[in-house]
């Protein structure tokens, strides 16, 4: 018996496992710029700009404990070029003490989670062929401010954050015998 359970082990290793895949992420439209112009203040006409665009794909997934003939077929896991995040920031003259501060961040974080498949114990279980996409970028913050000659006067703060989440065709078992999840589609433009 000892044996027997060994070799179990190590065919539900074999068979399913923990395999991570990343596909047709194509997505890089970060922009972050600012401008300040004569800022004759203490501490004034200062910008930052921060913008990131994280595309996150975890598709095709098994994480199985015990499983026997178990399937886990391609995915078509897809972000768009257009992922998005733009801070723009400007600031003119500035001539207040503490004034025409521009901070804008904006972060744009897509994730498809799509034909995942997680069980305790699962016999011949199917996940397959589902297919989550994410086309259009969001994310924008964009800020002004222009003579700010008083204190502490036209100071701009702007942010912005944009997380659309594909979440389909996934399955989680605790017992499963022939579950089947295929042909899912989502999509976010």
């Amino acid at each position: 018996m000892h044996g027997f359970a060994k070799r179990g082990l190590a065919l539900a290793a074999a068979t399913s496992g923990l395999v991570l895949a990343t596909a047709g992420i194509a997505a890089a439209d970060t922009t972050a710029s600012g401008s300040t112009a004569h800022s004759g203040g203490l501490v004034s006409g200062n910008a930052a700009n921060v913008a990131a665009a994280v595309p996150v794909n975890v598709c095709g997934n098994q994480a199985l404990l015990i499983a026997l003939k178990d399937v886990d077929a391609p995915q078509m896991c897809t972000i768009g070029d257009r992922a998005g995040a733009t801070a723009k920031g400007h600031s003119s003259h500035s001539g207040g003490a503490v004034s025409g501060n521009v901070v804008d961040v904006a972060a744009s974080v897509p994730v498809n989670a799509c034909g995942n498949q997680v069980g305790v114990a699962a016999v011949g279980d199917f996940t397959g062929r589902s297919r989550c996409r994410i086309d259009g970028g969001g994310a924008h913050a964009s800020g002004s401010s222009y003579h700010s000659g008083g204190l502490l006067s036209g100071n701009v703060v702007n942010a912005a954050l944009s997380v659309p989440v594909n979440a389909c065709g996934n399955q989680v078992d605790v017992i499963g015998v022939a579950n089947r999840v295929a042909g899912s589609k989502c999509s976010i433009d």
